[in-house]
């Protein structure tokens, strides 16, 4: 009964964030444009090359499309002189598309049956046509209900990206129930839904950001289940799916490779057998119908910054800083400290610290370029939330006054950093924020400009 009960609350969860994720407006980026069109392009014609949709994609979105020529290395499109004789890719990572064909795929068969139905830009008259008209009217509207999914981007976008969300926010409750009673987990994973960047940018479009999440979370769920063959099979080959949709996933690939190696040995030929086919796939695919081993997207130039002001803005500026978009983390690196000295799922706990330190390491010096607050910390919510447990379980054993002062002092930065990402998550304005008035990656003093700061852009 239970049990029932616990699966009923998170089918309940997944079906309430997953239709206010997708009631909120999607906000577009163009790192996403090319992940659309593969993950169509695969649907409709079993390539992930892009050709036929080049000619008619924006010019913004060029730096996303790279040329592979006959013989040689791939280029990007401004050096490919046309790509005569080759073809043309994303330049992002095929993790993403490739996971979310199956999505794309389920989108084209629910708009067979849906299309329809729908008011056509002809229809007016009536009360149906009166209040809807209008919206499916929407050059981008109407594409996507014609069977267009690239066209209707915007809600190609938004649906697959509220529900792989909403299925993250499911995978970080189950974490949660492994520590907490029901209405704390439940209390966790809300706060992780609608008081982090998964709501106001993972959920909103098809970065890769929202599949890492899923993924990491998912491998992070199965190390902390009792141990067999099975789950640490299903750990290896979410960890290396999560590299394919981004290679900077390699640090928690290594790291936690690292863990089992050296704590769960018994368990290493299950991890490496979960692994091993994706990466096989991964590299043959890239060598044979890419012509190199490494990926251009981790060579090419890249806008960068000093390590020290990485830092600072990073975790401190009114734009892009963690801390404050997302202050409740801050109790996350006491939950870090409780959990070390308390030998708390010790030892697994020191690795994913490490995680941490290590992934901040590598992102510090790049530019984040546009976006809405620390984008680049995005791929680490599942660990800062779940470094709140160990500092609620110390919480639990308080009394009195303390008990309560906590308790407010956590509630307060939970609130802020649910109206923060609320703001983020509906705003077009603070969306709009990074390109207007100026662009931020030409004047990036604009990120420490407390006068006007992202998450305040629309309300004064």
């Amino acid at each position: 009964m239970r049990k029932a009960l616990r699966n009923y609350s998170g089918l309940a969860l997944f079906a309430g964030v997953w239709l206010i994720y997708t009631a909120c407006p999607p906000f577009l980026s163009y790192d996403s444009y090319w992940s659309v069109a593969t993950a169509v392009s695969l649907v409709e014609n079993g390539t992930t090359r892009v050709d036929r949709f080049v000619a008619g994609a924006p010019a913004s979105a060029d730096y996303g499309v790279e040329c592979v020529p006959a013989s040689g290395p791939a280029r990007l499109k401004y050096a490919a002189e046309g790509c005569r004789g080759g073809h043309w890719y994303s330049y992002f990572p095929p993790g993403t598309p490739v996971l979310a064909a199956p999505l794309i795929l389920a989108l084209k068969g629910a708009v067979a049956i849906a299309g329809p139905l729908v008011p056509h830009t002809g229809l007016s008259g009536g009360l149906f046509g009166g209040l809807f008209g209008g919206f499916f009217a929407r050059r981008e509207v109407a594409a996507f209900f014609s069977g267009d999914l690239l066209n209707g981007r915007p809600l190609t976008e938004l649906f697959c990206a509220a529900f792989i969300g909403a299925l993250t926010v499911w995978v970080q409750y189950r974490i949660a129930l492994l520590f907490l009673p029901p209405g704390g987990a439940m209390a966790l994973a809300l706060l992780f839904a609608f008081g982090t960047t998964a709501w106001s940018l993972t959920s909103r479009n098809l970065y890769p950001h929202g599949l890492t999440l899923l993924l990491l979370s998912g491998a992070l769920y199965t190390l902390l289940t009792p141990p067999s063959p099975r789950s640490y099979w299903f750990a290896g080959l979410l960890l290396a799916l999560a590299f394919c949709v981004r290679p900077s996933n390699a640090v928690s690939c290594v790291v936690l490779a690292l863990y089992v190696a050296i704590h769960q040995r018994r368990y290493l030929a299950a991890f490496v057998l979960g692994a091993l086919p994706i990466a096989a796939v991964f590299f043959a695919y890239q060598f044979t119908e890419r012509h190199s081993w490494i990926p251009l997207y981790l060579t090419a130039p890249r806008n960068s910054t000093s390590f020290m002001e990485g830092v600072t803005m990073n975790f401190f500026s009114p734009s892009r800083g963690l801390f404050v978009f997302t202050p409740v983390f801050l109790i996350s690196l006491v939950g870090v400290a409780l959990a070390l000295r308390r030998r708390w799922c010790f030892p697994l706990t020191g690795y994913l610290a490490a995680i941490l330190v290590l992934h901040a390491l590598v992102v510090m010096t790049i530019w984040p370029g546009h976006c809405y607050g620390p984008r680049y910390f995005a791929d680490m919510t599942h660990l800062f939330v779940f470094f709140l447990i160990p500092a609620i379980l110390w919480w639990r054993e308080q009394s009195g006054p303390a008990r309560t002062a906590l308790a407010a002092g956590f509630l307060a930065l939970a609130a802020c950093g649910v109206f923060v990402h609320a703001h983020g998550a509906t705003s077009i304005a603070a969306n709009q924020w990074s390109a207007l008035p100026a662009n931020v990656d030409d004047a990036r003093w604009r990120v420490w400009d407390w006068s006007d700061p992202q998450f305040l852009r629309g309300l004064r």
